[in-house]
């Protein structure tokens, strides 16, 4: 009878065609890197890289209210009658956090450049970098701007086109169903090219001193090369950043939950002597944010570091041309 089982040359073919997949094959690299840069400690090197992941680590998300309507009802007496009042202090106060929205995206444009910046040079600064890469980092953030309201634009008029069905009761929810699906290819679609934007568009700008639409047209070509490893490497980011993303949560939650015990405890010791109320006890959310924020930056610092390096070593293997990083 033939033998069953997988045999040695299957186990040779599978392996060959791991180490064959940059997406794998380049996991190793990146961690040796990240270690060889993050370790022995030096703090001037943690905490320019915890300001880097400060922008460029995280994002916002905007709480869900569209299935509630507010009446007057849900508002203490007197503040509709004080609108037209403070009108205008809303408009200002949303004109403000618009703007300082907008510079931070602005930062966090550049600093897409200034990391990779400085990962290829070994030069761990960010004013060196910052004025010279502010000109690509505004054209990034244009190009960024003009996806996310197409994708705004593009809600809005499924919004507009629900509420015109909102009348037609079952017709409306099949409606909803039948869309739903699309709503969410739609958002992969641009996440995944915000994703290949970071990963492999800003080093081709940086290499080919270009804008985002040509370092877009160079990306594409290298893609049509190698359609296969583009949908490995896209896979392996999502399957990586998630556990990363779950290791990194618990780590932060763990960090702030011990923090928080000398505060806490400050707190109740105030409550217990009657020296404080809970407004007051409020005040110490600052010390505890100030310590807080510092040490989940500094929590971030690897991880940002490992992605950045493996977007770049992939990126060397899909093409040489691109090499960045120094041997």
């Amino acid at each position: 009878m033939p033998k069953q089982g997988i045999n040695e040359t299957e186990i040779i073919y599978v392996s060959d065609m791991a180490e064959n997949m940059y997406a794998f094959s380049r996991l190793d690299g990146a961690f040796q890197r990240t270690k060889s840069l993050l370790w022995p400690i030096r703090w001037g090197v943690w905490l320019r890289l915890a300001l880097i992941a400060l922008f460029v680590g995280g994002g916002v998300s905007f709480p869900n209210t569209s299935g509630y309507t507010f009446d007057e009802g849900d508002l203490p007496a007197g503040v509709v009658e004080s609108l037209p009042d403070i009108a205008p202090l809303i408009v200002a106060f949303i004109l403000i956090v618009l703007a300082i929205a907008l510079i931070w995206w602005i930062i966090g444009t550049v600093m897409q450049f200034v990391f990779v910046d400085m990962l290829r040079t070994g030069d761990i600064h960010i004013r060196r970098f910052f004025g010279e890469r502010l000109g690509k980092g505004v054209r990034l953030f244009l190009f960024e701007a003009a996806l996310t309201l197409i994708l705004i634009l593009a809600m809005m008029a499924f919004i507009l086109m629900l509420v015109g069905l909102g009348g037609s009761g079952g017709g409306g929810v099949a409606f909803i169903l039948l869309f739903i699906p699309f709503i969410l290819v739609a958002a992969l679609l641009f996440g995944l090219i915000f994703l290949l934007t970071h990963d492999f568009v800003v080093p081709m700008m940086i290499h080919e001193d270009c804008g985002v639409i040509e370092g877009w047209r160079r990306l594409i070509g290298v893609i049509s090369a190698n359609v296969w490893q583009t949908v490995v490497y896209v896979v392996t980011r999502f399957v990586v950043g998630l556990i990363a993303g779950i290791v990194q949560a618990v780590l932060v939650i763990l960090a702030m939950l011990i923090i928080a015990i000398p505060f806490v405890l400050i707190g109740i010791v105030l409550l217990a002597a009657a020296l404080a109320n809970y407004v007051l006890l409020l005040v110490l959310l600052i010390p505890y944010l100030v310590v807080a924020v510092p040490v989940a930056l500094l929590i971030a610092v690897p991880f940002v570091t490992f992605f950045r390096y493996y977007g770049l070593l992939v990126l060397e293997g899909l093409t040489p041309e691109y090499r960045l990083l120094p041997e």
